[in-house]
């Protein structure tokens, strides 16, 4: 499970936890050939050319990838990925 910890200068403090499946979900979601297609329609249209295009990439091999990814970070618990400070004070840290 990743843990979100936010902590403001107001002394609040929000934790969110977020388990592995919303990351696998995530990744599917990244994977799809529906987002790819919009992502490309969203380019041509804000070009306001046709002949460009992104290049196209297979959705098994993201979806893999992603995959392998996550197994991995679960087997790195404990490891922080995210320990900011704004300047306000207010204060993130992610932590696997």
């Amino acid at each position: 499970m990743m843990t979100v910890k936010i902590k403001t200068n107001q002394s609040r403090r929000f934790t969110i936890p977020v388990p592995y499946s919303f990351l696998y979900v995530f990744s599917s979601l990244l994977s799809s050939k529906f987002l790819w297609r919009q992502v490309d329609m969203w380019i041509r249209r804000r070009l306001g050319r046709t002949d460009f295009s992104i290049a196209p990439l297979d959705a098994m091999v993201i979806k893999r990838f992603l995959s392998v990814v996550i197994t991995e970070l679960k087997q790195q618990r404990g490891l922080v990925i995210v320990d900011v400070t704004l300047q306000d004070g207010t204060q993130v840290m992610i932590r696997l």
